[in-house]
């Protein structure tokens, strides 16, 4: 039984990276206003996404049951290793996460 309220907020996270500490994620952080909470990683997308700190972070709100989507601009962001990304999604798609990306509107 989990230790959060029934009505306990869950948090929707936007995953946001960069591979070196110069880049910035600017582009990245659409609508971020709708987000509980960014997650950044400046690391190489080799490394596999919950070997990253964010991804360590974001695993820490999947045990503690206040996880409910992770959101993320491209694909890309994910990683390098197209394995790592199928087993990334496939993880949170057996966890009933949501995942998705964030959609900028223009008018």
């Amino acid at each position: 039984m989990s230790d959060q309220p029934k009505n306990a907020k869950k948090l929707k996270v936007l995953y946001v990276r960069v591979s070196s500490l110069e880049q910035n994620t600017d582009r990245q952080r659409v609508n971020e206003k709708d987000y509980s909470i960014i997650c950044e990683d400046r690391c190489s997308g080799a490394v596999p996404f919950f070997q990253r700190q964010a991804g360590k972070d974001i695993m820490g709100y999947l045990e503690k049951g206040v996880l409910e989507s992770v959101s993320v601009w491209q694909i890309d962001r994910l990683g390098r290793n197209l394995r790592d990304i199928i087993n990334t999604i496939h993880f949170f798609s057996e966890r009933r996460i949501c995942m998705g990306t964030p959609v900028k509107l223009t008018t």
